[in-house]
């Protein structure tokens, strides 16, 4: 089997002739726009072939040498310039931009214009890659809507059509590039070059061909001040995590071949101590297809969610999925070889409300229905061969310069979070499964403003002596400790719940207020905009997309009072990722299960019960159609301790225990929890 490299290298061959030719074209594109200052289309041709062209020196440029013989400053000014369309006070006035853009061209042809730019602007990656059978793709594309549009002139459906054709020619190759770079062994470029580049020459940072911040750098120069011995602790701490996922679970990961790594450009020297530590002592190839660059401008992101709108129907949809499970059947072999994946989540950037503007593309209500059968169908694909019952994963938290000037104590503080005692958290969340388990539901309440009331009902144990309804969850796979958490039922779960503020999926939501009745978001709201219309989109659109209401899909009391007290000492709640926050109090999911996928996989606590709530009404849908009982999306939303009035098991003959009143700990042998909020200032 070819190497991936070689794979790229072989359809670069395949496409080099059409790529020299097609770059005729766009240089013939740029000169006759050229000094058009008075006709907006060629202006705009012009500007895009400019992306195009530059790239194409980029890509002829770039090589390792380039890296060892070029200053960091000259570097600076090359990445900035490969992505300038999307810097600062650039977007406002690029295509990019669909504000801009239907400024320019009016609603249809600024909205379509806009989605064309952000096709050409891939480019820019693809030529930092070396990947030049795709920016051939991407010339021809161009090259066809600028002859379309010499043709037709301003012929909206013909030139929309270009569009269309050119999303549904690519689907197989680029679904079936998207495994293999995902999941095969052969792809190890990256895996290769971090074992060997030396970390301590920053240049290596402008490799990736991302945007590289002043903060990219301080978070590479951070880690290479701290000693090997600390890296190692902490690596070591994750990888083992990984691996007691399996354990946990009663999964074999020696029947697997890789694992999947992620982490965020900067932080490269904790994953060349990972992929050592996961590679001699537990025999697993690291994978690592991609590095992922900072938040420089998730303007541009949101703005862009939504291109779809253009071309997504029922042919699409139809294509789409064909495309897709004959691109997983042929990668069948490589996906099943995969272990799971691990991640490196980066926190520290300032929370993102983002400008809701009226030029953005929105899917319509069936177009929504669409994008959710899409999305069920080919999760069920993959899990065919990429089964939950078979991998684990691991997640681990780490802040960024962006979280500001005490970064680097930050740093440490969540590195004492990171490493706390997995066996000593557990003895602890003992107490409160215990007593849990003798309820049929539990009641919260909010205080100091809040408004929760909120009731959730729990499975019935049919034999407690060997059964219990909660997952003692330590540091495994969601690196700190830890939570106990539950499938809730839905008859029965009934009640608001209110949180003043929050950042979910790094969106801001002021006063967001859910309603369930039985179990289903019934109602909603927030106060971010002036008017509910605009409030009730909001969520729908960023919450609850694709759907029109979630199930609740987990109820949990994270434990994790350091996380909380040194979140409150920092000023950091609202940018801590929901990884952590969902350790630092109580929380509620809507969407999927944590065991979408795996319910009927027996699993089983520390003390040897087995852990029944597994399903709900909802996911017991997949008996008869799996493709409707999964949602694929799991939002946990959790109420600060200071806001939380009481939370009580309430037992079938209505007697009660309190778990936690007015903000503390209350249950026998859980105070040692309050250690850490009796500090909070």
């Amino acid at each position: 089997m070819k190497t991936k490299q070689t794979l790229i290298q072989k359809k670069n061959e395949q496409s080099q002739k059409d790529y020299e030719e097609l770059f005729v074209k766009i240089k013939k594109i740029n000169t006759e726009t050229a000094n058009q200052s008075g006709d907006k289309w060629k202006v705009f041709f012009y500007e895009l072939s400019l992306i195009m062209l530059n790239a194409v020196k980029v890509e002829k440029d770039i090589s390792e040498e380039y890296f060892k013989i070029h200053s960091i400053e000259h570097l600076k000014e090359l990445n900035v310039k490969l992505n300038k369309e999307v810097l600062f006070d650039n977007y406002k006035q690029s295509y990019l931009n669909p504000k801009y853009s239907v400024q320019v061209f009016g609603e249809k042809f600024g909205q379509l214009n806009s989605v064309i730019s952000a096709i050409v602007y891939s480019v820019n990656a693809f030529a930092c890659e070396h990947i030049i059978y795709k920016m051939a793709y991407v010339f021809s594309f161009f090259n066809d809507y600028y002859k379309t549009w010499q043709e037709n002139n301003e012929n909206y459906e013909v030139l929309l059509k270009v569009l269309n054709d050119y999303q549904l020619s690519h689907l197989y190759e680029s679904s079936s590039d998207s495994y293999y770079k995902r999941f095969s062994s052969e792809n190890d470029f990256y895996t290769r070059w971090i074992k060997d580049v030396d970390l301590s020459d920053l240049r290596y940072l402008f490799y990736y061909g991302s945007y590289i911040s002043d903060n990219d750098i301080k978070i590479a120069k951070f880690l290479n001040s701290l000693t090997q011995e600390k890296i190692d602790r902490v690596m070591h701490q994750t990888a083992k995590a990984y691996i007691l996922g399996f354990k946990e679970g009663d999964k074999d990961f020696t029947k697997k071949k890789t694992v999947a790594l992620y982490f965020r450009v900067g932080m490269e020297r904790l994953a060349k101590s990972l992929v050592n530590e996961i590679e001699s002592k537990y025999g697993l190839k690291v994978l690592i297809s991609v590095i992922i660059p900072g938040k420089y401008n998730q303007q541009y992101n949101y703005d862009h969610r939504f291109d779809s709108a253009l071309f997504l129907d029922d042919e699409f949809k139809k294509n789409l999925l064909v495309e897709t499970e004959k691109a997983i059947e042929d990668n069948k072999e490589i996906i099943q070889e995969c272990s799971g994946n691990i991640y490196f989540d980066p926190f520290g950037d300032k929370p993102f409300a983002p400008e809701n503007k009226k030029e953005c593309l929105k899917l319509n209500d069936q177009q929504m229905k669409l994008n959710q059968e899409i999305r069920a169908n080919m999760s069920m694909m993959i899990n065919k061969y990429y089964k939950r019952s078979e991998i684990s994963f691991c997640i681990i938290g780490f802040p960024t310069p962006e979280i500001g000037e005490k970064f680097e104590e930050i740093f440490d503080k969540t590195i004492d979070i990171n490493m706390l005692d997995h066996e000593h958290w557990l003895k602890i969340q003992q107490y409160l499964i215990d007593a849990l388990d003798q309820a049929d539901r539990v009641l919260v309440k909010g205080t100091n403003g809040n408004r929760t009331n909120l009731t959730v009902k729990l499975p019935t144990l049919d034999n407690p002596e060997k059964q219990t309804n909660f997952n003692n969850c330590g540091a495994t796979v969601n690196i700190p400790v830890g939570e106990v958490f539950n499938t809730p039922q839905l008859t029965g779960t009934n009640g608001n719940l209110h949180i003043s503020e929050t950042f979910l999926n790094s969106l801001y939501y002021k006063d967001l207020d859910i309603k369930f009745e039985d179990g289903r978001i019934a109602e909603y709201n927030c106060k971010n905009y002036d008017n509910d219309e605009d409030n009730k989109k909001y969520i729908e659109e960023n919450l609850i997309f694709p759907h029109k209401s979630l199930p609740l899909g987990e109820f949990a009391i994270g434990t994790n009072t350091l996380a909380y007290a040194v979140a409150k000492k920092y000023k950091i709640l609202d940018v801590l990722p929901i990884l952590i926050i969902e350790k630092m109090g109580p929380h509620f999911a809507i969407g999927d299960t944590c065991y979408s996928w795996e319910e009927d996989t027996p699993v089983f606590n520390p003390d040897g019960k087995e852990i029944i709530s597994r399903d709900n009404e909802h996911t017991l849908i997949r008996k008869e159609d799996p493709s409707k009982a999964y949602t694929n999306c799991h939002v946990d939303i959790t109420l600060p301790y200071e806001e939380i009035g009481v939370i009580q098991a309430v037992k079938p003959n209505g007697d009660t225990i309190d778990i936690i009143k007015n903000g503390r700990f209350v249950l026998k042998g859980t105070e040692e929890l309050n250690t850490y909020l009796d500090d909070i200032k």
